[in-house]
């Protein structure tokens, strides 16, 4: 069987993918293959090492999930990293560092779809940077949108190569516990039809109980995840609400903070953040993100929020 462990890289969602992890046979991590993983785990490599070889986003996530995996690694428990399409960005890295040239790229067909993929995704992000400060509202709102479905291509991509990938550890081990951001929402599907009726496929969001305290969904999906996700699987929206989404998105991540927000006195203060967020932004019409948008684009997410309730206030 297969549990896959939806989550954020958020130290609050640590405890309960541990004890999701302490059930399970294997651990596949989402993460390209690295030499000095065993070394880190037995202790004979420095942790930190391996967070600067991995450029990990958040570094005391990573130290207290390697002190986590350390355990389960001395427990005798598989643990393995399995991201093809990671694997595959970080081959395609290492040959235009080595001078390697477009064409020589495309001409390998393992890295073709996945260089394509990530040439058309990094050309709307570009867009999207081009137009977000300069150009009027509704163009950075078409490039959010156009960017939206370029993302959803690629998180398509990147679960059907992951699937396909983990279906050879089927037989292997009984139980197999497999890490996965929340927008990997493909990926059960993937694996299950993948498996042909071979193997159960479970979906666990880590922090469903916490979030649904105060949402009806397991997890909290921004209006940029919303819109994404409908791309994701083809689920068409009406212009408006596209629209609308798009717009709404702009707003959130202004206001929203990627820094690791230390333990206080909420078990989950990431997830109590963005709930309050979306709470304030959903209640933004289109014409309202238009307004506010020119105040924000250049804030700091602190500053950003205090515009926005006050806004909100008016």
């Amino acid at each position: 069987m297969f549990t896959i462990g939806f989550s954020t890289h958020r130290l609050e969602s640590l405890p309960f993918a541990h004890r999701e992890m302490t059930q399970h046979q294997a651990i596949v991590l989402e993460e390209p293959p690295s030499p000095i993983l065993t070394a880190v785990l037995s202790g004979e490599v420095d942790v930190e090492e391996y967070l600067w070889e991995m450029e990990a986003e958040f570094p005391e996530f990573g130290r207290q999930q390697l002190a986590i995996l350390q355990e389960i690694w001395h427990q005798k428990r598989a643990i393995r990293q399995i991201e093809p399409y990671l694997e595959r960005l970080v081959q395609i890295h290492d040959l235009f560092a080595q001078d390697a040239t477009p064409a020589e790229v495309m001409a390998r067909s393992e890295l073709k779809e996945v260089y394509q993929m990530e040439r058309e995704a990094s050309a709307a992000l570009l867009k999207f940077y081009q137009v977000s400060l300069l150009a009027p509202f509704s163009q950075v709102v078409e490039s959010v949108q156009r960017f939206a479905r370029q993302d959803a291509a690629r998180f398509r991509l990147r679960d059907a190569l992951r699937a396909q990938a983990l279906t050879g550890l089927a037989g292997r081990f009984e139980t197999i516990y497999v890490e996965a951001g929340y927008l990997h929402l493909a990926l059960p599907g993937e694996l299950y039809r993948r498996l042909n009726g071979t193997g159960k496929v479970r979906s666990v969001f880590l922090l469903k109980e916490a979030a649904r305290r105060r949402s009806p969904h397991p997890l909290v999906f921004g209006p940029g995840d919303i819109l994404t996700i409908h791309h994701l699987f083809r689920r068409p929206l009406t212009p408006e609400r596209e629209k609308l989404l798009a717009a709404q998105s702009l707003i959130y991540i202004k206001v929203l903070s990627k820094e690791e927000i230390p333990a206080s006195d909420s078990p989950t203060p990431h997830l109590d953040k963005e709930l309050h967020l979306n709470q304030l932004v959903r209640r933004l019409a289109y014409e309202d993100c238009e307004r506010l948008y020119p105040r924000l684009k250049r804030a700091t997410p602190p500053v950003a929020l205090k515009e926005l309730e006050h806004f909100l206030l008016i």
